[in-house]
């Protein structure tokens, strides 16, 4: 039996990609591996652009195959549809795909043609040729591709194309094949919250979250939202749903009101800011976290100091916060730079983000949640996460099954996360 090497940068749409493409090799009697394996007979590698870093290790991880094996490699996903011809001058590689038609690449790794195929149109509409394997536990599905946003700062409509979604049936379908084995799934898309806005009649994730009623025994979140998702209506049928986990990752970007209109966002702090209290006015305990880009061009330090104190006023569990990547071809390549101290903004941003994990975990102490455990570290607490994303090293006298639900209640926070106790 060949063995093939999936490897995988970037975001859960590439994870579940990358997925996809190994669940049709499996079927097509592959072994797959998705972690860097010396014996491989070939290797997939699913890159990333987001970032000029993420190009980087792109191309490092090319490097790494190489002086691994010679084993043919084929290429896909965001670095390669912004600069095919960057990795085609490699005797190795079979293929050179972009974030369309990835699928095609279990054809090519069956033929094992020796010439390189490069391939790097975008589809207009969404390819749903296939499913995801995903893993026993939490299973990530796609069901939305490409944005129309636009942002000042973000090359992936350029690379990912326009807005489309993915049809109700299929998504059923999905479902089902996890239904046995999945306690949980993380539905994704490049701009998710736009789900349903170009299919007729049009749908939103209103339509997922009716869907999932009708598998009460999955818990289910939503990857990434835009702070326009967020409405009465919205959050009436998620609380009405009892097998969401409010767990609410809600992109910000910045807190700063000329910030956010440099970046072409499309709202300002204030309205975001009444998004977040409506989740609160909504659920008791969620987890609100964000994404924060440090260092703009145009963010001054009065700017950053704006951006800082509103995260501080949001009170974000969680912070994701980096430092801004010049892309080449986007709107803000062509603004001044007048941001300084970047490293130091990352730094303080950083502080605050561990402070604010430390301030909601404290928050949740004595309350009791739904875990689902799905390893165990170093052999002694059971790990897992709550329904609001808070992860938990789990103290037990007796042993836990894996990939099972069970009550537990928080007692302190505990390096990422916080020591629970079952109940």
């Amino acid at each position: 039996m060949k063995k093939i090497s999936i490897l995988t940068l970037g975001c859960k749409v590439n994870q579940y990609e990358s997925n996809a493409i190994g669940k049709e090799l499996e079927d097509n009697d592959f072994a797959v591996v998705y972690e860097l394996c010396e014996d491989a007979d070939a290797f997939v590698l699913n890159t990333c652009a987001v970032t000029n870093e993420a190009e980087k290790k792109s191309r490092g991880m090319i490097a790494k195959i190489r002086k691994l094996s010679s084993a043919p490699i084929y290429i896909c996903g965001c670095s390669s549809q912004n600069n095919p011809e960057r990795f085609k001058n490699y005797s190795n590689i079979k293929a050179i795909y972009g974030t369309s038609s990835k699928q095609e690449l279990v054809k090519l790794i069956l033929e094992n043609t020796d010439d390189c195929i490069i391939h790097s149109k975008i589809s207009s509409v969404y390819e749903d040729s296939y499913f995801s394997k995903g893993d026993r536990t939490r299973v990530v599905m796609k069901i939305q591709e490409g944005c129309n946003n636009f942002c000042s700062y973000c090359l992936i409509p350029y690379l990912r194309g326009r807005e489309r979604s993915r049809n109700l049936e299929s998504i059923k379908k999905e479902i089902q094949m996890h239904s046995k084995t999945a306690k949980e799934i993380v539905f994704t898309g490049i701009n998710l919250s736009h789900y349903g806005h170009d299919l007729t009649p049009k749908l939103s994730l209103i339509n997922i979250v009716q869907l999932m009623r009708e598998f009460p025994t999955i818990r289910f979140r939503f990857s990434s939202l835009e702070q326009d998702i967020i409405t009465d209506e919205f959050l009436t049928i998620l609380k009405q749903s009892n097998n969401f986990a409010p767990h609410f990752h809600l992109s910000l970007q910045s807190g700063c009101d000329n910030t956010l209109k440099s970046m072409n966002r499309k709202y300002l702090s204030n309205e975001y800011f009444r998004k977040v209290e409506l989740i609160r006015k909504y659920f008791e305990s969620p987890a609100i976290t964000t994404d924060i880009i440090v260092g703009f061009p145009t963010e001054t330090e009065e700017d950053f100091e704006d951006s800082y104190n509103f995260a501080k006023k949001c009170k974000f569990a969680k912070i994701h916060a980096f430092p801004y990547s010049l892309r080449s071809g986007t709107v803000a390549e062509r603004f001044k730079n007048v941001a300084t101290n970047v490293k130091e903004r990352a730094t303080k941003l950083g502080a605050l983000d561990k402070q604010l994990q430390k301030e909601y975990i404290d928050s949740q102490v004595g309350k009791v949640f739904t875990i689902i455990t799905e390893t165990q570290d170093d052999g002694e607490l059971y790990v897992g996460h709550t329904e609001n994303f808070i992860k938990c090293y789990v103290k037990s006298p007796e042993p836990l099954k894996l990939n099972e639900v069970y009550k537990v209640k928080i007692e302190k926070f505990y390096k990422d996360g916080a020591i629970a106790s079952i109940v």
